[in-house]
């Protein structure tokens, strides 16, 4: 007998003696939440324990005061399109930061369409740019309290109604959305967890219009 038959006689014979597993059901809608406290509280409990980090305010004006005063130590700065304007919500135009490539500096803005309080993430659509959210090491978002949906079913079913309003069932959801849970880690080599190997090393997510 080679080798070859030998190995598949051996997988037969495992077939064959394996247990049946009974098949779990289909699929029927997400479950509800049983987190005690609000959305915005869940997203903000699942993203930190994912190693991201949070901040929040009421106004818009006061979380891109915020945010331009972390960059300011930074080398570089890529805004997204969406997050331009965010980021300059009552600054004078002196105080305006240019963007550059995101391939060449040290943090990144970008605006989330929305977040996920079960999963606690970042739903990110390409509208914004996808560089800037992937390439620096340093990611910090945008993302309206307004927008933390409980489930993924409901912030993606919010996406496709703000994408088309006239409810046409043609219509889809963009050709990428991204699902950010903090920052990006892996753990492929060794099973040494290491952080910003694919992506940004550090994400802070700015909530505005909180309580």
């Amino acid at each position: 007998m080679t080798a070859r038959s030998s190995i598949l006689n051996r997988v037969l014979t495992a077939l064959e003696n394996r247990e049946v597993v009974a098949h779990p059901g289909y699929f029927k809608g997400w479950r509800p939440s049983t987190h005690p406290g609000s959305p915005t509280e869940q997203f903000r409990e699942m993203f930190e324990a994912a190693g991201g980090e949070v901040v929040s305010f009421k106004t818009q004006v006061e979380a891109s005061a915020w945010v331009r005063d972390f960059l300011a130590d930074f080398d570089g700065l890529s805004v997204g399109e969406l997050a331009h304007h965010r980021l300059h919500e009552g600054a004078r135009p002196e105080e305006w930061i240019g963007g550059i490539d995101p391939s060449e500096v040290e943090a990144g803005v970008s605006l989330a369409f929305g977040a996920v309080a079960e999963t606690g993430s970042l739903i990110m659509t390409p509208q914004d740019g996808r560089r800037a959210q992937l390439l620096p090491p340093v990611h910090v978002v945008f993302v309206d309290q307004a927008k933390i949906y409980e489930t993924l079913s409901e912030g993606l079913k919010a996406l496709r109604n703000e994408l088309h309003p006239e409810k046409n069932e043609s219509g889809g959801l963009p050709s990428a959305v991204g699902l950010h849970s903090g920052p990006s880690k892996s753990a492929d080599i060794g099973q040494v967890l290491v952080k910003g190997v694919h992506g940004p090393g550090r994400v802070v997510t700015v909530i505005v219009g909180s309580d």
